[in-house]
């Protein structure tokens, strides 16, 4: 059934690829840079970020005031502040359509486990970064989330209460509190740097940049939704006043209408499952048992093109010892395979093969997921 499921998805996402292609052209398809549109998003997020920092004071009493002062007194304060809240969501929503796609072409098993697991964590860390975006505001919202964080942490078995107190930072909340969440929000932006350098370490020529064209669409659009729907604060929290003001962002803050229907406890189980589920879901469709590309050394005439294409670094050129006119053949390392089969497509000799996947089955497979006869 999962299977099926994955069948489906795979021909779902190749049909809008090909939509894509006659709409767009094959070069500007913005599903091919996939990989490369979250990046587009967080250099945004940085430019933006830097921006608000110049005027931002990460205290109970300064913060809803700076924030205040870059939205209504800063020049383009406003949009600024707009561009920063939307390239956030534009950056998660591009996210999930990586992760989709990986999923569904079957780019994560194998060579890639790692760029998988460092992608999970990355979703995290900018789940984190999301969530304490929103405190440093500190209107009402902001008092809600830090309030219920506080519980979330405390619910948790043994460490919860030490959790806790080290988020708040006393007893209270105070300025310890807000100097947490902006040291979260900024340290884990950097760290994500590293993650990020952790998750591209597997391939040999990432695609990390949009198009010229395609990064004036993204940016576009995200100075239409600053100026159709400007970001705005609630009212400002007070220590004495019951909190009511939470608007929705279903991108990061869907953590909190969970906690209110689950509970803290609960809460902690579906996350973890959750997290579980994502870890192992490489696992869920079998996999054939590990078949490297084989090259026939009687056709290899050392071109070099599938070791120019291999994005892994598996196929390198060795001089030849059998008294080939051809100086050159090429060597599979069998440990760094991905069988992804972009050698096969590469040779135009049909000098390499994957064992279980030769070109006419790569065809045939093609054909069936595109719903081609």
């Amino acid at each position: 059934m999962f299977t099926t499921l994955v069948r489906t998805g795979q021909k779902a996402i190749l049909r809008i690829e090909d939509i894509c292609n006659k709409v767009m052209g094959s070069e500007q398809n913005i599903l091919y840079y996939h990989g490369a549109m979250p990046n587009f998003f967080l250099w945004v997020l940085f430019l933006s970020g830097l921006l608000l920092f110049a005027y931002y004071m990460p205290t109970l009493e300064g913060a809803y005031q700076s924030v205040e002062y870059i939205t209504q007194k800063i020049p383009y304060g406003d949009m600024i502040r707009g561009v920063h809240r939307f390239a956030a969501d534009g950056m998660m929503l591009a996210v999930w359509l990586h992760a989709l796609r990986v999923y569904f072409t079957d780019r994560y098993r194998e060579y890639r486990l790692i760029a998988w697991y460092s992608g999970v964590a990355l979703t995290f860390m900018m789940m984190l970064i999301g969530i304490t975006g929103y405190v440093l505001v500190w209107d009402e919202r902001s008092f809600i989330i830090v309030q219920e964080l506080e519980k979330l942490l405390a619910a948790v078995p043994v460490i919860g209460a030490g959790l806790a107190h080290a988020f708040i930072n006393d007893n209270t909340i105070s300025n310890y509190t807000m100097s947490m969440s902006f040291f979260i929000h900024t340290g884990t932006s950097f760290a994500l740097l590293v993650v990020l350098w952790i998750h591209y370490m597997r391939i040999s020529r990432p695609v990390v940049n949009v198009t010229w064209a395609i990064g004036c669409l993204l940016f576009g659009i995200v100075l239409i939704l600053a100026g159709l729907t400007p970001a705005t604060s609630g009212p400002e929290a007070v220590f004495t006043v019951e909190p009511k003001y939470f608007e929705m962002d279903w991108f990061y803050l869907w953590l909190f209408p969970v906690m209110k229907i689950l509970g803290y406890e609960l809460t902690w189980l579906v996350l973890l499952a959750g997290a579980t589920f994502v870890v192992l879901l490489p696992n869920f469709v079998k996999s054939k048992d590990h078949e490297p590309a084989l090259v026939n050394s009687n056709k290899c005439v050392g071109c070099k093109l599938c070791s120019i294409d291999c994005p892994y670094e598996a196929i390198y050129m060795a001089p030849r010892t059998d008294n080939s006119r051809f100086k050159e053949i090429a060597v599979v390392i069998s440990d760094r395979c991905a069988e992804c089969g972009l050698c096969v497509g590469a040779c135009n000799f049909d000098a390499i093969e994957l064992p279980f996947n030769t070109s006419p089955v790569v065809m045939d497979d093609i054909r069936i997921a595109m719903g081609v006869n």
